[in-house]
């Protein structure tokens, strides 16, 4: 199952995660698309209930986790 979140972010648009891959997407409001994989679901539990969801993107997601091959 797919779950997205929109968010209210100069950084970040919107997230998904899909459980079954630890896939995490993050839509960046630049249009770009990132994909994150073997994502704990806590961290987009965490991504999206940041009071700001563009800074603990940059603290805890971007440069931790890998992009899918």
């Amino acid at each position: 199952m797919t779950i997205r979140v929109e968010l209210r972010s100069k950084l970040v648009e919107a997230a998904s995660y899909e459980d079954a891959a630890q896939l995490m997407r993050v839509y960046l409001t630049n249009g770009q698309m990132r994909d994150y994989v073997e994502v704990p679901r806590t961290v987009f539990e965490q991504l999206v209930g940041a009071r700001s969801a563009g800074h603990y993107f940059m603290e805890h997601i971007r440069g931790r986790f890998r992009h899918p091959d």
